[in-house]
């Protein structure tokens, strides 16, 4: 089996249970495409437990699932899986979460005296990691190595600025839909509803791809009514697993599909109108910038793994690419190496701190090593002081955490420019 189909697999097993909970998530692999040599069961089960316990957790909030799948060395891939969450979390459940991982032993302990939890997947035999950082979110991990062939491709799809139109209900369902689509060439337009989509079709040619998250009983009658007459457009229906929209499946002229989608699916999608071939499917999945000919890249500077996977994925959720730093010195290496669109900026750090790091950057950009590009604080402390020394060191803006993802899309809008016109 292919590994993101079997990652997808498992994302879309608790996605359901996300949902009901009223959880944004975020899925994203990140690798080359894989073949497992014989995964059996447990590989998926593994896997399953460290997404479901991360979602356990939380009564409200973002999650991120991602995975990192390093390219095989004699025949054996590493693989790390995150499943980060912010938000509200009942140290009960945590602590039920960390019993049943087998992570702890004390039923009564309580989860704000273990910071960090250690132990394996008895499912797999891998290395499994609980990060606790307060305020600013959970991470579970799950590391191993698996029996692996990376599988030769010809080419990466390229849908060459084709149409795609995405009607998202709730909003963010489709948020990883449009990066993953944007870097495989697509020029995306977002709707809030159906009928808006239908109203922007009086004025504007049908779309190549038109992809509807299921929201009640209207969308799927909806797609195949804007399907008549339109021979150019693939419509297709997002549902959950276990939707019982899917028993339709062989009847709709709608494809209907469940979500998440994987990285093979999305290449499906693109090379139906790649006019090079009709199979291509593409080797590396990665992040994708904003827009399509310009990437606003945002550092992220943070001494906390957890802060950083969290940061990492809701940015990424947001459209935007995301390096990262661990303090004040590293920032600077960082940016002088490569001058990013905005710094997202820790204020407590070791070695150097955020304030530190901050006036520093703008002595740079003062004597014109740097170019200018907005600097925000990302801390817990929130007080008048702390804010005053924020913008005494430079600092364009202020962000408590754990971050809101309203409030941090909210405050890069603020701070970053305006693209340009033609990228509209």
């Amino acid at each position: 089996m292919e590994f993101s189909e079997l990652f997808t697999q498992c994302a879309r097993d608790v996605l359901p249970h996300a949902r009901r909970k009223g959880l944004v998530t975020y899925v994203d692999y990140r690798g080359p495409r894989l073949e497992l040599d014989d995964p059996g069961p447990f590989l998926k089960a593994g896997i399953y437990r460290v997404l479901l316990g991360i979602v356990d957790c939380f009564e409200s909030g973002f999650c991120m699932f991602s995975v990192d799948a390093a390219p095989p060395v004699y025949g054996r891939s590493r693989i790390v899986i995150h499943a980060a969450g912010t938000g509200r979390a009942q140290p009960a459940d945590v602590m039920a979460v960390l019993q049943r991982l087998q992570l702890v032993e004390e039923v009564d302990a309580d989860p704000r005296l273990v910071p960090e939890a250690y132990g394996s997947c008895p499912a797999t035999g891998g290395e499994v990691q609980f990060v606790d950082a307060g305020r600013d979110g959970l991470v579970i991990s799950l590391s191993g190595d698996v029996a692996a062939l990376e599988l030769p491709v010809d080419h990466t799809p390229d849908a060459a600025g084709a149409v795609a139109w995405l009607v998202s209900q709730p909003a963010g369902t489709l948020d990883s839909v449009e990066i993953r689509l944007r870097q495989l060439g697509w020029q995306v337009q977002t709707f809030d509803s159906l009928a808006a989509a239908e109203a922007a079709l009086m004025d504007a040619a049908s779309p190549s791809l038109l992809i509807a998250t299921e929201h009640d009983a209207d969308e799927l009658p909806g797609l195949e009514r804007l399907a008549q007459g339109r021979p150019g457009l693939w419509p297709v229906l997002a549902v959950v697993s276990g939707s019982p929209t899917l028993r339709a499946r062989r009847h709709s002229s709608v494809d209907i599909r469940v979500l998440p989608f994987s990285p093979l699916e999305l290449d499906r999608f693109t090379a139906h109108v790649d006019t090079r071939t009709s199979t291509a499917l593409s080797r590396m999945t990665s992040p994708s910038p904003l827009y399509l000919h310009e990437s606003r890249r945002v550092l992220v500077v943070d001494d906390n793994e957890v802060n950083q996977i969290v940061a990492r994925g809701q940015l990424e959720a947001l459209g935007y690419e995301v390096v990262v730093a661990a303090d004040g010195i590293e920032a600077l290496d960082s940016c002088c190496d490569a001058p990013p669109d905005m710094v997202l900026m820790d204020v407590d750090m070791p070695v150097m701190d955020g304030l530190e790091a901050s006036e520093h950057l703008r002595a740079l950009q003062r004597i014109g090593t740097l170019p200018p590009f907005p600097i925000v604080a990302s801390t817990a402390g929130d007080s008048d002081s702390r804010r005053d020394a924020c913008r005494h060191a430079g600092m364009d803006g202020y962000l408590s955490k754990p971050m809101d993802m309203q409030a941090l899309a909210d405050e890069l809008h603020r701070v970053l420019p305006a693209r340009p016109s033609a990228e509209l």
